[in-house]
Order: structure tokens, then sequence, then C-alpha cells
């Protein structure tokens, strides 16, 4: 029986789009378009929301153009927001270096009692890049 939301769909030729607590067979898609293979890492993070709210996010893994985080809270997909992490340093994990800049939000999934999210660096200065790229390389290994 046809809704009301397939008859728009034939009226302006178009698929219904997918719901976001759909199961995925593209799961994790939205990493997957990273050039650098991901590392795993468990650093703390935080980032601003649009509406000026700080929300605190696990690094769930990384690579050299972007990171996928965890939170209990929804991060926007598709928006461009500012982030700090707590990188460790290389090599006493003790001290930590808070990188900072921003990044795009790319895709948003619900898993369980979590949102995991994508994003794909914007701007973080020459150095923290370089601090993050090291550590990539070395989680690599």
């Amino acid at each position: 029986m046809p809704t009301d939301q397939d008859e728009a769909d034939a009226l302006f030729g178009a698929a219904p789009p997918p719901s976001p607590f759909a199961a995925r067979t593209d799961a994790g898609a939205g990493a997957e378009h990273r050039k650098e293979s991901r590392v795993r890492a468990s650093w703390q993070a935080r980032v601003l929301l649009p509406d000026k709210r700080v929300v605190q996010l696990g690094l769930h893994d990384l690579s050299e153009s972007g990171l996928g985080l965890v939170s209990e809270i929804g991060i926007p997909a598709h928006s461009v927001l500012q982030i700090a992490l707590a990188v460790p340093g290389l090599d006493d994990a003790s001290k930590i270096t808070p990188v900072t800049g921003t990044i795009r939000t790319t895709h948003m999934t619900v898993k369980g009692p979590y949102v995991h999210c994508g994003g794909q660096w914007v701007t973080i200065a020459p150095d923290q890049r370089e601090l993050v790229n090291q550590w990539v390389r070395r989680l690599r290994r």
C-alpha cells in the first residue's frame, strides 16, 4: 500500500531519503573516503557546537586527513566545528599537548547509545598537524 511519502516521491521523481536509524549497508562509508588508512586512538576531545555548547567526545580513530569521534550527544553532520584534542606526548604519554583547529563533519551514525561522527581537518597549525601525523605513523606500525 503506497504511503504519502511514496506518492510524494513519485510526483517529484525522487527516492526517499535514508533513515538515519536504518541499518546501513555502507557502514563507515564516510570514514572510508579518507585517502589514508585509519589507526585506532583513544584520546579526549571537545567540540564547540554552533549553539555555543561544548561537547566532550572520545577520539575513536585517526588519519592524516581526519578523525573519527564518539559521543553520547549528536554532532551535526556537514558542519565546520572548532575542536580540541588532548594529544599525548610522543616520548612521554603523561605530557599532553592540546591540538586545536577546525573540522568539517562528514557523517553521523547512531550505534546503540553512542553517536559516531567523522571529520576532516579544515584548519590545524602545521606543528600540530605534524604531531598528529607522527602519531598516525607510529600507530600504523
